[in-house]
């Protein structure tokens, strides 16, 4: 990704990888992917998994109607973060594992998906929501926020330090 270009905004987005089922056990598949949640121009909820490296296609494209499915943390996994797609009309279950070190966003990852599934039409009032690149976020926004002040002629010292206080802060 060159300087300029923007990343790739999502209404949520967070990086998880998929389960494989192995009878009646769940084991991880140990690639780096990501989940995340766009709204077509039909209005409707699309969920996708895939992997995180560069040009890679959607393993899961779903469409999801609202209350139809809810995402939910899977308490009997005690060596890992396991959440679970449940369809609410059907026995289809999507297991996938949280691949972000802390857990300190969880609940509002999932609060946000089932959100997004339950009310999609809140999709065009709320913002984006991308869980594993704050530290992306913020850099955008420093830099957005620098080169605003040194187009005004007025960035100095105390700026600078302003805006790293601001960093710190944020962080």
């Amino acid at each position: 990704m060159n300087l300029y270009q923007q990343p790739e905004k999502h209404l949520v987005q967070f990086n998880a990888g998929k389960c494989i089922r192995e009878g009646s056990k769940l084991k991880p598949d140990l690639r780096k992917g990501m989940i995340y949640m766009d709204q077509g121009d039909d209005q409707l909820m699309r969920f996708y998994w895939k992997e995180r490296k560069s040009n890679s296609v959607p393993e899961d494209d779903l469409i999801i109607f609202p209350d139809e499915a809810e995402l939910l943390p899977v308490p009997e996994c005690t060596t890992g973060r396991v959440i679970v797609l449940k369809y609410k009309t059907s026995s289809q279950r999507l297991f996938y594992w949280m691949q972000k070190r802390d857990d300190d966003m969880d609940d509002s990852v999932i609060k946000r998906v089932n959100h997004l599934i339950n009310d999609p039409s809140s999709a065009l009032d709320d913002s984006q929501m991308d869980m594993d690149s704050s530290d992306h976020n913020i850099e955008m926004e420093l830099m957005q926020r620098l080169m605003g002040s040194a187009g005004q002629g007025s960035l100095t010292e105390e700026n600078l330090l302003e805006l790293f206080q601001q960093a710190d802060q944020m962080r």
